[in-house]
């Protein structure tokens, strides 16, 4: 305690504006709170299956950290007060310059800022194990092992489906038509049950036309002729659109040697953080799902194919038992449930009697204790298209077109049935698995300072704003100034209701220079004709100016928006359609949260040069 005494006097002699605002000891206790958070970020995880749930990033919210934080900010906030109140050195008429003045106001808003922020050290915890318990190397591989097992959970019957293949690569590149209403019959056709399947090749065409709607159109012949495109691509810029339109049949018998469902067809990606959206490429797809045009993810899904293809062909089954046992061994230190045996799974892929790896069982992808016993394991897993639906009776023309097809489809098994007949007791949670490696990734590569600081960045700053007009004016013009706010407010809201009524139009300019109109008298009253009012009336101005003026250059940029949008939609209105044109950004959308910096750093400015104006407040007579 002698210590502490002995440092406070230190401060008071050389450095009277640190000793006034306490922020030494703020900042230390700050730091030991912060410590502890990132202690308790550090070990909120450590067990595996905390991680395979949907978006760990959100657990401080919904675990209840959350309201730890906020109860020691606000212990930490109102015990600071408490302290610092007890010596109000503009109120006694101490000396004050304007870069004291100033400091003071830098410090409340550190103070603030360091007992408002421990979300940050708690994320730099979380961030911190993340990346000491599951290194990139060791990731990379295991991802590598996880997704060349995947083809051999067969927990969804549609990823086997014959339109899933795209290797060799004739098939990646011919266009696979499933419609039945556009198969043509007299061309070699495949069938599996109620599916058809005909493979065509493509032509492209670029076209930057566009209709009144301002969607792409195909460009001539094609447009006049009404020839309907297979599927189109879309740049992200929405500058272009590539149209692509079937060729002719090709015949790939010599690739198929079966139209069931079969390991061979299986391409998809179980999981690559670059494609958990499945949409992040260069061009966006409008047709066409499951040849995705996003070239990156369907190379990612040939590869896939390839691999798992070759794997079957080499008929090694101690290769494949020596994947599995990877596998498992990986799902067991991620702790994922299920029942897999390699030795017995892999005998249920290897079969004499089935030389076309056609899929003979299915893994449930949840512990079925946790289900009710009498839900059927098919529906979740199968999806009946609208042909199935109208061969069970929604068409009757619909079916007579499926037995022209198929004639053997009344003695053949549906898929739901047969998913249902060839379910196994296995189970493996996948879901669980993709929710891991997605929270992995995510921790380790998004970006939560960027996206949250600015909430903590402005509530430090309105506290300062407001504690500072407090220690300034008092707490009776403090008072008088909200009270004065809440008035304008709703006197502006009844005057652009009424002015809605009357002119009706145009409202959001009406309202957004009114408040400006507004917002600049109470600004410059302050700083040009002070001794026109009496001091409680200049207090409450100088209190708003200093809570608003953010807000006021905030309206500035509003403003400037809504004129951008107005004169935007006037060319938009007057262009033509089968041009190109650039969509316009308002100038809120360009700099994004940029603005937020860059008004930040007007309202420090402002607060500078208006300490000048406090003084000459402060001098005016009571």
């Amino acid at each position: 305690m002698q210590k502490i005494n002995k440092i406070n006097q230190y401060l008071l002699e050389k450095y009277p504006t640190v000793w006034n605002t306490k922020i030494v000891w703020m900042l230390l206790a700050a730091l030991f709170f912060h410590i502890v958070f990132f202690i308790i970020g550090y070990l909120s995880h450590i067990d595996p299956v905390s991680l395979q749930k949907y978006s760990v990033r959100d657990d401080y919210f919904r675990n209840g950290v959350i309201f730890i934080h906020l109860i020691i900010s606000v212990l930490l906030v109102v015990g600071w007060l408490l302290m610092m109140f007890k010596n109000n050195g503009f109120k006694n008429f101490y000396p004050s310059s304007k870069g004291k003045l100033f400091g003071q106001f830098v410090q409340y808003f550190i103070i603030i800022f360091s007992c408002t922020t421990f979300y940050f050290s708690y994320m730099v915890g979380f961030r911190m194990f993340i990346n000491n318990k599951y290194p990139d190397s060791e990731m990379a591989k295991n991802i590598d092992i996880v997704n060349r097992t995947a083809p051999f959970l067969s927990q969804n019957i549609e990823s086997y489906t014959l339109e899933n293949r795209l290797f060799p690569k004739i098939f990646s590149d011919l266009y696979c038509e499933n419609d039945i209403e556009k198969i043509d019959r007299n061309k070699k056709f495949f069938v599996y049950y109620n599916r058809i399947y005909q493979y065509n090749s493509v032509y492209s065409k670029k076209s930057f036309r566009k209709n009144k709607a301002g969607d792409f159109i195909p460009n001539e012949p094609e447009y006049s002729e009404k020839i309907e495109p297979a599927y189109s691509e879309t740049d992200i810029e929405r500058k272009y659109s590539i149209f692509y339109f079937k060729k002719e049949v090709v015949d790939l018998s010599a690739y198929i040697k079966t139209t069931q469902p079969s390991f061979y067809n299986f391409s998809e990606v179980f999981y690559d953080y670059d494609f958990t959206g499945y949409n992040d490429g260069a061009l966006e797809n409008n047709y066409y799902d499951k040849n995705s045009p996003d070239y990156t993810l369907k190379n990612q899904k040939a590869f896939i194919n390839k691999t798992t293809t070759e794997l079957l062909n080499r008929k090694k089954p101690a290769e494949l038992e020596k994947l599995f046992s990877d596998f498992l061994s990986i799902s067991k230190k991620y702790r994922i449930k299920n029942n897999l045996d390699a030795k017995k799974w892999t005998s249920l892929i290897y079969s004499k009697d089935n030389p076309n790896f056609e899929i003979r069982y299915f893994i449930k992808d949840f512990v079925p204790s946790s289900r009710f016993e009498d839900e059927p394991y098919y529906e979740s897993t199968v999806a009946v298209d609208s042909v199935a639906a109208s061969y069970n009776g929604d068409g009757v023309q619909d079916s007579v077109k499926l037995r022209i097809f198929n004639p053997e489809i009344n003695r053949q098994i549906a898929p739901d049935k047969y998913v249902k007949n060839n379910t196994t007791d296995y189970y493996y949670v996948s879901e669980s698995m993709k929710d891991l490696l997605k929270n992995v990734d995510s921790m380790k590569q998004d970006d939560f300072f960027s996206e949250n600081i600015h909430i903590y960045i402005w509530i430090a700053f309105f506290l300062s704003t407001f504690i500072f007009s407090f220690r300034i004016t008092g707490l009776r013009s403090l008072l008088f100034s909200v009270i004065s706010a809440g008035v304008l407010m709703l006197l502006v809201t009844l005057i652009t209701v009424f002015y809605g009524l009357t002119f009706r139009g145009q409202e959001e300019f009406f309202v957004s220079y009114f408040v400006l109109f507004i917002g600049l008298i109470i600004l410059l009253i302050p700083l040009l004709k002070m001794d026109m009012v009496n001091k409680t009336v200049s207090s409450v101005l100088v209190n708003i100016s200093m809570n608003c003026f953010v807000l006021l250059i905030f309206l500035i940029f509003i403003i400037i928006t809504i004129h951008q949008k107005a004169e935007c939609a006037d060319t938009i209105t007057n262009i033509d359609y089968d041009y190109p044109y650039d969509d316009c950004n308002s100038i809120i959308e360009y700099l994004s949260f940029t603005l937020s910096y860059i008004i930040l750093i007007l309202g420090f400015i402002f607060m500078y040069f208006y300490t000048a104006v406090l003084q000459k407040w402060k001098a005016m007579p009571e």
